[in-house]
């Protein structure tokens, strides 16, 4: 059952409510708004119909969940209702400059909108290599490294593997073909392997994976490219093909999707305004524009 209280809503009897996508209530006080719709709540002058709820609820929402999300939908809007009638007798500024700026953010939003919809037609959006590389060896102080990063490979097998030492013998010299074979092995047996040699990744986050244990990380990497570490059930077989010390330049790969949005971000800002110029030119010359600014010697 729906009751209604001043400024809040109180849900009893769940089992009489059902709710659905076309939202049916059975309650047994219920009252209409003028359009004969539901009323849910009302606070004040102002009431919450069934109407505005419905079209909020997903399709494959339960019962259950429609319930509780139109609880708080109700009680959120209880809570607003009670605010800006309060704001509303408070002094908060006048009626007028409130209005000005609702209706300057009302203008600023009209503004996003259209500008986001010229950008979506005339941007273009092919960023080149030749592009990236170009910004990256011209502005290399944007690109100094806040950690150190590493490429690498792994190999995880189980202790258990009797290829283990035969593999380990092969591994730092292992081309791609004998290396994935080696890491199908492993998968196979329980284990896991990475295999990117392409791919940078920050020291910091492989340690969150991988069991290395070091206090000095420069100092670790500098001093070991190749090694293994010996687990109670697994064995780790590692390769540091290339690593980066942090406060150097970043490898181009590291940095390459930073650039290209930095370029796309450019290229925005161009067409925008080179767009929006167009439209304060067309309109001066559709007699749309006059300014009456004195001319001052």
């Amino acid at each position: 059952m729906l009751e209604f209280k001043k400024y809040r809503v109180v849900f009893t009897n769940f089992q009489w409510i059902v709710i659905g996508f076309s939202l049916a209530i059975c309650a047994c006080q219920t009252k209409t708004r003028e359009d004969n719709s539901t009323i849910l709540a009302k606070a004040y002058d102002k009431t919450l119909s069934i109407n505005e709820v419905q079209s909020l609820l997903g399709p494959n929402m339960t019962k259950q969940d429609s319930f509780f999300f139109i609880k708080e939908y109700i009680d959120n809007w209880v809570q607003k209702q009670v605010i800006l009638n309060n704001a509303q007798q408070s002094d908060i500024g006048s009626t007028d400059e409130i209005g000005k700026k609702v209706e300057d953010y009302k203008n600023d939003l009209i503004m996003y909108e259209y500008r986001k919809k010229m950008i979506s037609e005339k941007l273009d959006t092919n960023i080149s290599i030749a592009e990236t590389k170009e910004y990256y060896n011209n502005h290399p102080e944007n690109f100094e490294l806040k950690q150190n990063i590493i490429r690498f490979v792994f190999i995880k097998m189980p202790v258990s593997l009797e290829k283990k030492h035969n593999f380990w013998s092969k591994f730092g010299n292992a081309d791609d073909e004998a290396i994935t074979n080696m890491a199908v092995v492993a998968l196979k047996s329980g284990g896991s392997a990475f295999l990117d040699k392409n791919k940078w990744l920050a020291f910091d986050d492989i340690l969150k994976v991988v069991p290395i244990n070091t206090y000095d990380q420069e100092d670790f990497i500098n001093n070991n490219t190749l090694f293994k570490i010996d687990e109670t059930n697994f064995i780790w077989f590692i390769h540091i093909l290339e690593f980066k010390i942090k406060d150097t330049v970043s490898p181009f790969e590291f940095v390459k999707e930073n650039i290209t949005q930095i370029l796309l971000n450019k290229r925005k800002v161009n067409l925008m305004e080179k767009l929006e110029n167009n439209l304060v030119n067309k309109a001066k010359k559709a007699d749309k524009i006059k300014i009456y600014l004195p001319k001052y010697e």
